[in-house]
């Protein structure tokens, strides 16, 4: 394993190169991560492929520089072509997923995509057993609390603020069964520390909420019958911790609904559902890389 940095337009790509031969495979983290969430899934898919990771533009180490849609796909293809990596498949989580379904659209002749439950704009016929009302009144609340959350997060960190970020961290890694540090080593990566103030990125009211707008605004249900390659797309079944436990089983449902019946509409679009949240690459990473194996090689 190594780390380099790839320019791309400009802005430097802090790239882990996990080695390993075969077909070459890119791994995208999701909105507000880093490389560091592929740490135990990486090595495992480097045993049959030649795995790379980077922190996407604006986030961990990797430069800052203007977000589109264009500018993120423009980066992995300067890395596949600085690492000569030929026509890598792409595997993406969260935001990552839906990058990987738009590198097949731009890519035809890509070997396979995989997203791991990146979905982008959510419909209120999708929140299964709640009226449209009732569903739009309590997503407007769950809003509400995100933005009250994230606004704490969104300029110079006290120390202490820093210390909860931590903690929240480990907490969470116990609550996937995965290992503390990892977690520790992605908030710390995602913080950029200057005369002893630290600061998020991206930034939760800057950079960070244009790319959340992007993504929520974005119709994967349409891009997905655009694509010609072979696509897997695994999602979560179970609620977010903490969330509106009721509202969030709705979508659940209706997000299973939806995604079977694209699976039977596009024969190359295989669907799999796995027992878990949105934080699956955590709570199963062998399992994944295993399933993932298995797609790219049938």
């Amino acid at each position: 394993m190594r780390d380099l940095t790839v320019v791309s337009e400009d802005v430097p790509l802090a790239v882990r190169d996990f080695g390993g031969g075969g077909q070459p495979v890119v791994l995208l983290h999701g909105l507000g991560r880093t490389l560091v969430d592929w740490s135990v899934f990486g090595p495992v898919l480097s045993s049959r492929h030649r795995t790379v990771a980077f922190d996407l533009r604006g986030h961990g180490e990797s430069g800052n520089g203007a977000w589109s849609w264009a500018a993120a796909l423009a980066d992995i293809e300067a890395i596949a072509r600085e690492l000569q990596l030929a026509t890598p498949a792409v595997v993406g989580h969260s935001l990552g997923g839906m990058l990987a379904v738009m590198w097949a659209k731009a890519h035809p002749g890509t070997p396979a995509v995989v997203n791991l439950d990146g979905h982008g704009r959510r419909t209120l016929n999708q929140y299964v057993g709640i009226g449209p009302e009732d569903a739009r009144r309590r997503i407007a609340a769950a809003d509400e609390r995100v933005k009250a959350s994230i606004g704490r997060l969104s300029g110079p960190l006290p120390p202490p603020l820093v210390d909860g970020l931590l903690a929240q961290q480990r907490m969470l890694a116990a609550q996937f069964g995965a290992p503390e540090e990892m977690f520790v080593e992605s908030i710390n990566r995602a913080l950029r520390r200057e005369h002893g103030v630290a600061y998020l990125r991206p930034s939760p009211t800057g950079l960070g909420r244009e790319i959340l707008a992007d993504a929520e605004a974005f119709d994967m249900f349409a891009l997905y019958s655009e694509v010609r390659c072979p696509v897997l797309v695994v999602a979560g079944t179970e609620p977010e911790p903490g969330a509106d436990q009721e509202l969030m089983a709705a979508y659940r449902a209706g997000l299973r609904r939806d995604l079977e019946r694209l699976a039977v509409g596009y024969p190359n679009v295989t669907v799999e559902f796995i027992k878990g949240g949105h934080g699956l690459i955590f709570e199963h990473p062998e399992d994944l890389a295993n399933r993932i194996e298995a797609f790219l090689n049938r």
